[in-house]
């Protein structure tokens, strides 16, 4: 659903439905401008839009908040939480879940926007981390870390992605 932005896109809206049953529907574009725009939630009911754009973003966590990963000739559905971290496989991504790992289609880039900003953060051209399994900060040469996880796994995290890191110690 795409808003008008401007008046004279009201206007248009406005001139469609005048032309079409403007009689039945009673509805008209009024312009007044001694007096400031109306609060839409004046008449206690949140505008129709907000609503809808609430629910799609509702809808749309639920979507990213479990990924279905088919390996071995059966579907497997992980919870977002459950991954510690995600490694770049070539046009694919591995997922590492505890001791387990499984290829998933999808890029780097695009995974790192699927899962949760709060909770992942990118540390390398190829690592993605979950947040809650880092145990420790390294301090490497040139701004760069050692990432070491609960598990034991100890990843590289580059300059490029450093400040990332400098939030979570902050």
């Amino acid at each position: 659903m795409r808003l008008p932005r401007t008046s004279s896109e009201l206007r248009a809206i406005a001139d469609d439905i005048d032309s079409g049953d403007s009689a039945e529907s009673g509805l008209r574009l009024v312009e007044n401008a001694d007096r400031p725009p109306a609060d839409p939630s004046a008449n206690g009911h949140p505008p129709d839009v907000v609503a809808e754009l609430l629910a799609e973003l509702r809808a749309q966590r639920r979507r990213n908040a479990r990924l279905a990963v088919k390996t071995g000739g059966r579907v497997l559905f992980l919870r977002a939480e459950e991954i510690d971290w995600v490694e770049a496989a070539g046009n694919y991504v591995r997922l590492h879940v505890g001791a387990e790992s499984h290829l998933y289609r999808e890029s780097m880039k695009n995974m790192e926007t699927r899962l949760d900003g709060e909770t992942f953060v990118r540390i390398h051209r190829s690592s993605i981390v979950n947040v809650d399994r880092i145990r420790e900060l390294q301090p490497w040469f040139h701004g760069e870390y050692v990432v070491i996880l609960q598990d034991g796994t100890r990843l590289m995290a580059s300059r490029v992605f450093s400040d990332r890191l400098d939030r979570l110690i902050a």
